[in-house]
């Protein structure tokens, strides 16, 4: 887990390989509302690269802003593609 800091704000970024699934997953959590879990979860499955990557958003959250998603994506981007 490393902590990134979006305007200001620190979030968790969890970057983990699901062997259950056979996914790599990098989830963003705000520490403040972690009782809702993660915020978004990007995912690729097997050895797949960026190109095959997924997002997924929380139902318990009503969304995210655009900067946010694009903040969240550039951290996974490089995490996979890095």
């Amino acid at each position: 887990m490393s902590r990134d800091s979006f305007q200001g704000k620190e979030f968790d970024v969890i970057d983990f390989d699901d062997v259950t699934s056979d996914e790599r997953v990098i989830e963003f959590v705000d520490p403040e509302r972690s009782a809702l879990g993660s915020l978004l979860a990007v995912t690729v499955s097997g050895d797949g690269g960026w190109e095959e990557a997924s997002v997924s958003i929380s139902p318990r959250i009503q969304n995210v802003s655009a900067e946010f998603m694009r903040w969240a994506l550039d951290v996974a981007h490089s995490k996979i593609a890095g």
